[in-house]
């Protein structure tokens, strides 16, 4: 066998065992099935045995001196979020391997993040209030019940006292409504005992969240999206309400809202498209129940806070 294609082969060969940890990375993240997941793992795979190949190319047949590059050790990481999207980092542990790097460019597009438009399917959503909120509570259980026959949605019910499930759910879902009740705490403003200016993560994140429904009373006001803005790093599209939420708007609305987003989910659709997906979720309600005061809800694309 040519001593070219040997080292490629065994580097693949070698690389097969990635997958397995890819396989973990895809479960881990709860994706189901996406596909971006897949093709990262396959790609990273084949990345990882070139790598290998590469190396062990140098190296001499047995009995001749061994070259020094035999030793050397590269670190790939490879993170793939919940959102679909994905990144991957390549280090050479030793300054001697540096000349190794330009070998990777080629596959580095192949496991680019995705594009901000892309939503992944089946499209994860976190309905969050908490159990005190019993009414609240009570209406979000049977939003879950009426979507779940939504295949292209993964509903997830947050309803718990403990603030950091509830600000975590807000953070990782890409469809985040947000129901309770909201009052002032000195310069806060909470939603629910959450501080809308203080939903980072622990690394200074912002969201990864591409939708917002924000149920409490006055969502819309200019307190409360210049406060949420300042947790964003990327634009959303945002739907609430200039005032009270009646207790019939939520259970009909709500569904609406899900059964737009269902559309989306495995596409590609920018913060435009996502406004116009609640736009028409208003509208439909509004068929629904013409006699319901739907004025007071109003939905734009909330930017971070500069």
């Amino acid at each position: 066998m040519s001593r070219r294609v040997r080292p490629l082969l065994v580097g693949l060969a070698t690389a097969v065992s990635a997958s397995a940890l890819g396989v973990a990375v895809n479960i881990a993240t709860d994706l189901q099935g996406n596909v971006l997941a897949w093709i990262t793992v396959g790609t990273i795979t084949a990345l990882t045995g070139t790598v290998t190949g590469v190396i062990d190319s140098g190296r001499e047949p047995d009995g001749e001196p061994q070259d020094p590059l035999a030793d050397v050790v590269l670190t790939i990481e490879c993170e793939v979020r919940a959102d679909g999207s994905g990144s991957l980092n390549v280090k050479v542990h030793d300054r001697e391997a540096e000349h190794l790097l330009p070998h990777l460019p080629a596959f580095l597009p192949r496991v680019a993040p995705a594009p901000n438009g892309a939503l992944p399917r089946p499209l994860p959503v976190a309905l969050v209030t908490r159990s005190r909120t019993t009414g609240i509570a009570r209406r979000l259980r049977t939003v879950d019940e009426q979507c779940s026959g939504l295949a292209a949605l993964d509903v997830h019910l947050c309803v718990t006292d403990n603030p950091d499930r509830r600000r975590e759910a807000i953070r990782t879902a890409p469809v985040v409504l947000l129901d309770d009740h909201c009052h002032s705490a000195s310069t806060r403003l909470l939603v629910g005992g959450l501080d809308l200016t203080d939903l980072r993560g622990a690394d200074g994140t912002g969201l990864r969240t591409r939708v917002i429904v924000l149920g409490c009373e006055d969502g819309a006001s200019a307190a409360h999206t210049r406060a949420l803005r300042r947790s964003l790093d990327r634009p959303v599209a945002f739907l609430g309400s200039s005032d009270a939420v009646p207790p019939g708007h939520a259970a009909v609305l709500y569904p609406h809202v899900l059964g737009e987003l269902a559309a989306l989910a495995g596409g590609h659709a920018g913060e435009s498209e996502l406004q116009g997906a609640l736009e028409t979720a208003l509208h439909l309600a509004q068929l629904q129940k013409p006699q319901l005061d739907w004025s007071r809800w109003f939905t734009t694309v909330l930017h971070p806070a500069p």
